[in-house]
This record gives C-alpha cells, structure tokens and sequence, in this order.
C-alpha cells in the first residue's frame, strides 16, 4: 500500500509547545507543534496526536488523555505542520509525546498496521 511502502521515510523533525511558562499551572493550555516530513503521504493519510500526563522520574506518562494535532500548514517538500491544544488539568510534574498513525477508515483500530512513529 501507499502507506506502507512510505511509512520508513516518515519523521517526526521537531515538536515544540508554546502557551506555558516554565512552571504549568493547572488551567494553563498549551499550543503543541509537531513539525512532521511525510514525503509522499499527505495529512489525510496520517493521524497525528499528543499524549500528555503525569511525567514521572523515569520519563515514563502516567494518567495519559490523548488530544489529534490537525494539519495546519503545508510547509513545502513533504514537510507539514500539526497543532492542538491541550488543557493542563492536573498539578505537578508534566510531560507530553506526539506520536503518528496510519490513518484508514477500516482499521479497527489506529495501532493495527503495527505502524507507529514517536516523536
């Protein structure tokens, strides 16, 4: 498929967050970009999503919510940009990941193909 075939080019090149001082509070939201080289898929091929909770000592996420980052801007060169926003609801330590799917409207569900790529 289109997908599959194109799928070892994806990366992830850079994701960055605006919207928070150093120190989140709870209320705070915050602007997360996920700048993505999908070559030759576009945006309609790919879901792409921010998890974000709890960050713990090992860099591991607890209490995970998932938000979809939309296309936002063809950047040229296969390259797109993909934004959302997140509500911080919880106090303490705050970490997030963004990560990409294939998207198909007859996968059962988004991690089927086995094909993921983590920022």
């Amino acid at each position: 498929s289109k997908v599959r075939d194109a799928w070892p080019q994806l990366i992830v090149e850079h994701v960055d967050s605006v919207g928070v001082s150093e120190e989140p509070q709870v209320g705070d939201t915050l602007q997360v970009n996920a700048y993505i080289a999908l070559h030759t898929l576009t945006p309609d091929d790919v879901c792409v999503e921010v998890a974000y909770g709890r960050a713990e000592e090992s860099d591991e996420l607890e209490d995970i919510t998932v938000a979809e980052l939309n296309s936002f801007e063809d950047l040229g060169n296969g390259r797109h940009l993909f934004t959302g926003s997140i509500l911080i609801n919880r106090s303490g330590s705050f970490g997030y990941t963004v990560r990409v799917f294939p998207k198909h409207p007859s996968l059962a569900s988004k991690a089927e193909l086995g094909l993921i790529v983590n920022a």
